[in-house]
């Protein structure tokens, strides 16, 4: 447990009530989406504020007590988890949409204000967030800007940080700064907002964020292809890059991805002869969307595509991406135990990482199903164990490793969007060398001089 004293101070900052010591607040806080826990919290806070937010800050630097911010706790890869125990600082109180202001296309929110609650309030207004994550229902803003989160429409407008204008965030020695501000062109000093996006609560805990806004898109038009083998699906999308269209999104879909989906859901999204599909959408105005609506068709069907055919309303359109949405819970009908892990390699080599998915599945004896936004490469590869197959685990473990060497030989990146956190701190040498890694632990090591602010996360040792 944290210190009495500690505890008084943290109360006399939140308030008794929002300051928890029982076993399971500890627990609950002490996990997130790996379901895996490292050392439960030794206690949470929930601060209202930023002010409240800094006192809690400072106070655990006096005691040397570490700390872990928390926003919806949706992260792959625990970046959430406190693996030494101390506090966790959960931001879920910090829930407001402070501004939307149309005429500078700008919004500004607190860190956990939702995703998908966000693009709501902006679409309402005619307005555009255009980062998407599979998780938009119960993702939050803060986690989205510490993984850099993307999502399907990455590939046409790009990854959180292109919407990140400025921050305000507290620093793991309790002051508060305020990086970025309300305006696009920005070069006074060191960009210090862009170096905050991605570094996974590393090096501050925001606030609050401005983020950029766009024109809602008039209209979208989504289509879906079917093809008998997976790589054909994934040459289409060669050929609609070949053909200089730019959809707004394209999901890939294998074979035994869409067989979960079916016994999950009880929709089939193909028939059994389809070994994969591509879910596409492109948008603008209506002749512009409607005229590369017909180019894509056109791509899918040289590339082999069985079948192409247009969700014909907004309730089709709806459903294909809510079956999309719904993936990764889908495979908890093949297994308990996965090994997710979102790999990006570039578009032109997306065929090669279906080929080395083929052989793992083979060498290894897996089931390995596999979807993800083939549009920027980043595809989500879930190696699935049985329970109580223990020589299934050690081979899963060996289909890692031989997963991240193979992506990083593909000019690839080990993790497109999901971080490092802790369970993928063995694999981070594969690509970045020991000058890169050393060089990252000096940049903590200033923002962080007594390493309490999420301790033991992206680097090993």
């Amino acid at each position: 447990m944290i210190p009495q004293e500690l505890a008084r101070d943290l109360a006399s900052i939140v308030g008794a009530e929002f300051l928890r010591l029982d076993d399971e607040s500890r627990a609950a806080y002490g996990i997130d989406g790996t379901r895996q826990t490292g050392h439960p919290a030794d206690a949470v806070v929930l601060p209202a504020n930023t002010a409240e937010v800094a006192a809690v800050v400072r106070a655990c630097v006096a005691q040397r007590v570490p700390f872990v911010p928390r926003g919806a706790g949706t992260g792959y890869t625990g970046g959430a988890v406190p693996l030494h125990g101390g506090l966790v600082i959960s931001l879920e109180r910090m829930n407001r949409i402070l501004e939307i202001d149309e005429a500078n296309l700008i919004a500004i929110v607190e860190p956990n204000v939702i995703n998908g609650d966000l693009q709501a309030a902006v679409e309402a207004r005619g307005l555009f967030y255009p980062p998407d994550p599979a998780s938009i229902a119960i993702s939050a803003i803060g986690g989205n800007v510490a993984e850099n989160a993307g999502g399907p429409r990455a590939f046409k407008y790009g990854t959180t940080k292109q919407y990140v204008l400025g921050l305000e965030a507290v620093l793991p020695t309790g002051e508060i700064i305020e990086t970025g501000g309300k305006v696009v062109k920005n070069v006074v000093g060191y960009d210090l907002t862009t170096l905050l996006v991605g570094s996974e609560g590393t090096l501050a805990i925001v606030t609050k964020v401005i983020l950029r806004l766009l024109p809602k898109p008039p209209v979208q038009v989504t289509l879906r292809a079917s093809f008998a083998s997976v790589r054909a699906a994934a040459e289409a999308v060669t050929e609609i890059v070949r053909r200089r269209v730019v959809p707004s999104a394209l999901e890939l879909i294998d074979g035994e991805s869409l067989a979960a989906i079916a016994s999950y859901s009880g929709r089939s999204l193909a028939s059994g002869s389809v070994a994969a599909i591509l879910l596409l959408e492109v948008d603008g105005t209506p002749a512009a969307a409607g005229e590369e609506a017909v180019r894509v068709e056109e791509a899918c069907r040289a590339a082999g595509a069985t079948d192409v055919v247009r969700a014909p309303d907004e309730a089709k359109r709806e459903e294909l991406w809510s079956v999309r949405r719904d993936l990764s819970y889908a495979l908890r009908t093949i297994s308990s135990i996965k090994f997710n892990h979102d790999v990006v390699v570039p578009k032109g080599r997306i065929p090669e990482l279906f080929d080395l998915v083929e052989r793992l599945r083979r060498d290894h004896r897996l089931p390995i199903p596999c979807f993800g936004h083939a549009g920027d490469g980043n595809i989500h590869v879930n190696i699935m164990v049985l329970p109580g197959d223990e020589s299934g685990i050690e081979r899963a473990h060996a289909a890692e490793r031989a997963l991240m060497e193979g992506v990083v030989q593909l000019e690839g990146s080990i993790s497109g969007e999901h971080g490092i956190g802790y369970k993928k701190r063995p694999f981070i040498g594969i690509e970045l060398s020991p000058e890169e890694i050393s060089l990252m632990k000096r940049v903590k090591a200033a923002f962080d001089p007594y390493n309490l602010l999420n301790p033991g996360k992206i680097f090993p040792g």
